[in-house]
């Protein structure tokens, strides 16, 4: 019993503060990677008004929050891979704008930083993901946005 109870300790620690898998460090950089089964043209992807493509593979998202509150507005760059059948996104260069504040101290206003980078955020000094709170991990929070975001959506063809 309690070798049962060590085993559901280890497995609920890792549960709350793992991140999530297509978040991966590269030569100290964040990628959120994702291999898409689809044999569908990129190309639908341009009708996306989040996406600015500066090549017919490579460009970045426009500032955004996803409509997520509980999100600081984004802007990253993005590289699509195909192969047959299949489509690769590799997103990377993400930065975080948030309002800045100002702090009044003797006589002097400063203000803080108003944008930083999700290495900043995330990276510990052994190069790895930093484990956050199942409150707010940030990787499981923007995993559904980028994932919705590069899905190529069938276009129902209509009469009308």
């Amino acid at each position: 019993m309690r070798n049962l109870l060590i085993w559901f300790c280890l497995f609920f620690s890792s549960f709350i503060f793992g991140q999530n898998k297509n978040f991966t460090v590269e030569d100290k950089l964040i990628f959120w990677k994702l291999v898409y089964e689809d044999s569908s043209s990129i190309s639908n992807l341009k009708s996306n008004p989040r996406l600015e493509f500066v090549t017919d593979s490579t460009g970045r998202i426009k500032k955004t929050n996803f409509e997520d509150k509980k999100l600081d507005q984004l802007t990253a760059e993005f590289k699509i891979e195909t192969k047959k059948g299949k489509y690769r996104v590799s997103v990377f260069n993400i930065k975080f704008f948030v309002q800045p504040a100002g702090i009044y101290g003797g006589g002097l206003l400063m203000q803080t930083i108003s944008e930083f980078t999700i290495e900043r955020a995330l990276i510990k000094k052994d190069g790895q993901i930093r484990e956050s709170s199942s409150k707010n991990n940030l990787t499981e929070r923007l995993n559904p946005h980028l994932l919705e975001l590069f899905t190529i959506k069938k276009v129902s063809k209509s009469d009308w």
